[in-house]
């Protein structure tokens, strides 16, 4: 719990502003605020997984999938070169077999039966799912958050108004360049980057928490764009950038010269470290952070499978949204059933202190893995 509480305290402690929330002060949009019901829930299984986890043979059971990434569409308006999700997106398509409303309804439900606090709704662009708003809804707030992934283009003030009816937490807008038209032209969607910075500025006056999502190439750790998209963050007041790290995945599966090396890994961390010590810039998260705010199994590292699970469009669960292989699908197999076979394999069996898919050698092993 000591290990537990410094890795929050080194994430939301300082000058870094926190945003009060149905009485609660808030820094994140992928933990609940500080003190709520959802985080002394999550508190508590922190305790039983590592009780557990003290008794011999029971550490790979004694997990928690405290956040829950569910695409609820594939469906997009957008065209993005780097989408990691396009191949689901083409089979769902031909074979339509994307899951129902009530079959997410009951998804959400289950992951948050399991433990989950945090439920991420990504797609896809989320909001084109028809029954958005009821899916939201269907987040028991006294247990967990609900976040939600979003290109930003469809946030008008009717939808927001709506999403804040329904009881969003948070909503991230996916920005991949800080200037608009490299943005527009990476997404093929003239005109998205001014629709994504009104549909934020709606959210945060709607008091839903706001935040960026971006991606660290090499070409950007070299010319500065990450300080850039960081001067944007700054000027749209967003409590958050959540920055991941470019994967070999979707259209750019194959390309596994597009991971990042330990020198420009270890950049990133000190690009992290600089903008913690500036007050007036938000918070950064990264991905390897899952697992040190939420859960204390490392000092940071990989959440697939440890802390995290993603659930696609057409039921498949995976480790994380990148992973391209599945373990179990929620139409044939209970999700509990799915995440405890997942938690215990190999792949997944020891804490990561990177991303498992920034290591060339993962992919070696989750080749021959999806092979057999």
């Amino acid at each position: 719990m000591e290990r537990y509480r410094r890795a929050q305290d080194d994430y939301y402690a300082g000058a870094k502003p926190l945003v009060e929330i149905d009485g609660f002060k808030a820094f994140s949009l992928v933990s609940p605020p500080l003190g709520a019901p959802a985080t002394r829930r999550r508190i508590r299984r922190i305790i039983e997984n590592m009780v557990a986890s003290g008794q011999a043979g029971a550490a790979v059971a004694a997990r928690t999938p405290h956040v829950a990434t569910i695409a609820v569409t594939y469906n997009c308006q957008c065209d993005c070169e780097h989408c990691s999700a396009v191949a689901y997106q083409e089979a769902t398509s031909r074979n339509g077999g994307a899951l129902r409303f009530e079959e997410i309804k009951t998804a959400i439900e289950q992951v948050v039966e399991l433990g989950t606090t945090c439920v991420i709704l990504t797609g896809g662009e989320p909001l084109l799912f028809p029954k958005i708003c009821d899916l939201v809804r269907a987040v028991d707030r006294t247990q967990s958050v609900c976040t939600i992934f979003s290109n930003g283009e469809l946030l008008t003030e009717q939808s927001v108004a709506a999403l804040k009816s329904a009881g969003l937490y948070g909503l991230y807008v996916s920005l991949d360049h800080a200037d608009a038209d490299r943005h527009d032209e990476n997404r093929n969607r003239p005109g998205l980057f001014a629709k994504a910075v009104k549909g934020l500025e709606r959210c945060r006056a709607a008091g839903i928490l706001t935040g960026i999502s971006t991606y660290a190439t090499h070409e950007k750790i070299r010319n500065g764009e990450l300080d850039a998209m960081m001067d944007v963050a700054r000027e749209l007041q967003v409590l958050e950038v959540f920055l991941f790290d470019v994967i070999p995945t979707g259209r750019l599966s194959g390309h596994r010269e597009c991971i990042l090396t330990d020198e420009e890994a270890d950049q990133i961390i000190e690009f992290r470290k600089k903008y913690a010590e500036k007050p007036e810039y938000p918070r950064i998260v990264h991905q390897t952070m899952f697992a040190s705010i939420a859960y204390p199994c490392v000092a940071e590292g990989c959440p697939a499978a440890m802390v995290q699970l993603h659930l696609r469009a057409n039921g498949d669960v995976s480790p994380c949204d990148f992973t391209p292989y599945s373990f179990g699908n929620i139409r044939t197999r209970p999700l509990r059933d799915i995440w405890e076979s997942m938690a215990a394999n190999p792949l997944y069996e020891q804490p990561s202190a990177r991303c498992r898919l920034s290591r060339p050698d993962f992919w070696v092993r989750l080749d021959q893995f999806s092979s057999r």
